[in-house]
């Protein structure tokens, strides 16, 4: 639709504005515009908090032998904090080094399906699955993804969600059989 409505528009990123800008009055622009910084604002503030909880709580406590749930709920918030800080400052890092947002986004789902997706499905469908597959399979597909997308130059290119989806399958397959199976 940007497309069509301004032709000359070169960079993909600015459609958004620029469509809203050439097709609809100044008030309305300046609200429609507002609404989405903060659909982006949330949403980031969603994904900062959710990330940092989820490591703080079920990896890092669980990789320190320690119960999840225990400690104070004041230690609880001081160490989220801590997390979304340092969360925060890797996202800028990361903004700051990917100036497309089409290519942060590319790079953000080829992680999810290359890393995820096989632990995901796998802990749905087979009863064998354990939480050393889920964790082995999440790191090598993620990393197999990243690798493969450095080796063949192309962010865009589907090769590299290949390649983690089978690494994180072989990761599963191998991390469940030599690991203590879960209680039913």
């Amino acid at each position: 639709a940007a497309k069509v409505i301004l032709p000359t528009l070169d960079a993909r990123d600015d459609a958004f504005a620029a469509v809203v800008e050439a097709t609809m009055p100044a008030l309305l622009a300046g609200l429609v515009l507002a609404a989405a910084l903060a659909a982006v604002m949330s949403t980031s503030s969603g994904a900062l908090i959710a990330t940092a909880t989820v490591f703080s709580q079920d990896i890092v406590a669980r990789l320190r032998g320690r119960d999840p749930e225990g400690g104070t709920e004041h230690d609880h918030v001081r160490s989220n904090r801590l997390y979304v800080a340092g969360f925060g400052v890797v996202m800028i890092v990361i903004a700051c080094a990917l100036q497309d947002v089409v290519a942060a986004l590319t790079i953000a789902y080829d992680i999810l399906v290359g890393g995820l997706l096989v632990a995901i499905l796998g802990g749905l469908i087979w009863r064998r699955g354990t939480n050393v597959g889920a964790l082995v399979s999440m790191a090598a597909g993620t990393i197999a993804t990243l690798v493969t997308m450095v080796v063949v130059g192309d962010i865009y290119a589907n090769e590299p969600v290949y390649v983690g989806l089978a690494v994180g399958l072989v990761g599963y397959v191998i991390g469940s059989l030599v690991s203590r199976p879960t209680a039913p």
